[in-house]
């Protein structure tokens, strides 16, 4: 698909970055597309920190601003506004009785369900105008994107 979704790919393609740069502009869109009209109280990058905590378990605020890119100062203010909600909780760092590491509460667990049931509704419609054989497709792209995800977040040798 192109950039206005309406160009039917036809085979492999043959330049790999530019299908590289769509998947990451296109994910990109889609995410933020769906998170807003879901119309949730928590900011996009909050909901990605929660899901941060949850796939990689406790994490120091300088590892959750490099997975998110952004500055320590920045990923402080966005922990501290969680905790303050009670969605995250500091521990010390086992490794490093000088760290802390930031853990999901049980309540930051529940509030990602609610923005990941909140997103999906928010996609649902626009799912059920799609022929049978694209949500095929889709299911089929969105079983490699997982994929994909899992091999970069891989470390690379």
């Amino acid at each position: 698909m192109g950039e206005s979704g309406n160009q039917a790919v036809e085979g492999p393609r043959s330049n790999l970055d530019e299908l590289a740069n769509e998947l990451v502009a296109n994910a990109l869109r889609f995410s933020r597309t769906a998170g807003r009209n879901a119309g949730g109280a928590r900011s996009l990058i909050s909901v990605r920190v929660l899901a941060n905590l949850r796939h990689g378990g406790p994490l120091r605020v300088g590892e959750l601003a490099a997975r998110e890119s952004v500055s320590q100062p920045t990923m402080t203010g966005i922990v501290n506004r969680l905790a303050a909600d009670n969605l995250v909780q500091r521990r010390s760092d086992e490794r490093d009785a000088r760290a802390s590491v930031i853990t999901l509460t049980e309540a930051g667990s529940a509030e990602l369900d609610r923005s990941r049931a909140a997103s999906a509704a928010s996609v649902r419609p626009a799912l059920t105008a799609l022929a049978p054989e694209d949500l095929h497709t889709l299911e089929h792209a969105a079983a490699l994107l997982g994929d994909l995800a899992d091999a970069l977040a891989r470390p690379q040798r």
